[in-house]
């Protein structure tokens, strides 16, 4: 038996090894080598990627896979790697770890939500807003943190300096509810 085939795709002499399976096959494998067939999908996918309805059914299926196959769990950090990764954190944002002690004590008004420094500028520590867990998730994952004026800057780059123009950016993208 052969030990080695050229790929269709590029003509290159390759090992059976770089081919995939497919029993299908003549010799048990593709006539395309691995590395042409991941260069093939990948080029699929991003041109698929551009059709809105296939992106909305894709992150479903990706979602139900998650869940299905348990990678919640499996992707969990543990109790060591989640205090190795706070403190990363506490000494890359000192100002964050400090906005958190300086309202530990405060409480939301209805249970179950959150409260979100809109700046973390000494004078501005105390001043909070209520949000929604979702809404919270939402306006730290689309508002980009800028530690140089330790406030959060909009998507199109605007600072957002005061707490009323936070606040309104938030109802305006319905980070806010």
């Amino acid at each position: 038996m052969r030990k080695t085939k050229k790929c269709f795709k590029c003509g290159v002499e390759k090992e059976l090894d770089d081919f995939y399976k497919h029993p299908q096959m003549g010799d048990g494998h593709l006539n395309k080598c691995k590395e042409c067939t991941k260069k093939d999908t990948a080029a699929r996918l991003n041109y698929k990627m551009k059709d809105e309805s296939f992106r909305i059914q894709e992150r479903a299926r990706q979602r139900g896979k998650y869940y299905r196959l348990g990678y919640k769990d499996k992707h969990k950090p543990t109790p060591k790697q989640k205090k190795k990764q706070m403190e990363r954190f506490n000494e890359k944002f000192p100002e964050k770890k400090k906005a958190r002690s300086m309202t530990s004590h405060l409480k939301p008004k209805n249970t179950g939500n959150h409260l979100h420094h809109w700046s973390y500028r000494d004078e501005h520590l105390k001043e909070v807003i209520e949000l929604k867990p979702i809404n919270h998730y939402q306006a730290h994952r689309f508002l980009e943190y800028d530690q140089i004026n330790k406030m959060f800057r909009s998507v199109s780059g605007e600072l957002l300096d005061s707490k009323m123009k936070h606040l309104r950016y938030l109802v305006e993208y319905k980070y806010s509810a």
